[in-house]
């Protein structure tokens, strides 16, 4: 690994669970990084009008060129609109905790989340990663699969898994698949985290060939005295993104 480039993306990544201005250092600390390698990234950044910086407060905050930077790349064929803006078209209609999530190997990944506004709120950081078949949008990822590649993965999972998830039950895993495949969404409650579940759906066209899906994560009781109102807008915002534009 290129320290160098991983420190960038992990700076990055920091500023995005913070959501706000950071010292040097509060950079330092939070990311166990010497402060001379810190503070050369910023500056660098910086000159390069990737990051901006208040001489007054001291702090260094992402740049609106670092929010477009990309942007490109999360539309789907034939939109104007990328995902996160279909997401954040979700948070806005529903209040809730909206997680956009891909298969990373044997394990789901959540690429991106917009956290509720609720105090008691479903929130995994972005990056996460979780056992494909103990996740909504794992389930729905998988739903697309076939079932001799599905078994191979759990076997593969079950493999590697070591102690810290419960070994798949395979049969179990899909009847859940199916039931994702029959009603073109899946609902989660207690799977990876206790007390929370899941309203999972999958964007319907691949970007460059990679599935992804999105999801309303929250309290299961919350979601289930919801589940009508919480589903109808997230496959209605499903169905807009496979709608060519024009």
């Amino acid at each position: 690994m290129v320290k160098s480039a991983a420190r960038v993306f992990e700076l990055l990544e920091l500023f995005d669970a913070e959501r706000r201005p950071l010292r040097v250092a509060e950079i330092v600390e939070r990311l166990g990084a010497p402060q001379s390698s810190v503070s050369m990234l910023l500056k660098t950044l910086a000159s390069r009008g990737y990051m901006e910086f208040d001489a007054a407060r001291r702090e260094y905050c992402p740049s609106v060129r670092i929010s477009f930077l990309g942007d490109w790349a999360t539309r789907l064929p034939d939109q104007k609109e990328g995902v996160p803006d279909a997401m954040r078209r979700i948070s806005s209609a529903t209040g809730e905790t909206v997680l956009l999530g891909r298969m990373n190997g044997v394990l789901m990944q959540y690429l991106s989340v917009i956290e509720s506004e609720h105090a008691l709120r479903f929130s995994p950081a972005p990056g996460t990663l979780r056992p494909l078949h103990r996740t909504a949008i794992g389930i729905m990822l998988m739903s697309r699969m076939e079932d001799a590649q599905i078994g191979l993965l759990l076997r593969r999972y079950n493999a590697e898994a070591g102690t810290k998830w419960p070994i798949a039950k395979i049969a179990e895993t899909f009847r859940a698949i199916e039931s994702a495949r029959e009603r073109g969404y899946y609902e989660s409650a207690n799977l990876a985290t206790s007390g929370a579940g899941v309203i999972a759906t999958l964007l319907p066209t691949p970007i460059r060939g990679q599935r992804l899906g999105i999801g309303i994560g929250g309290p299961v009781d919350r979601l289930h005295k919801r589940r009508k109102e919480l589903l109808a807008n997230l496959l209605a915002v499903a169905r807009a993104e496979a709608t060519p534009a024009g």
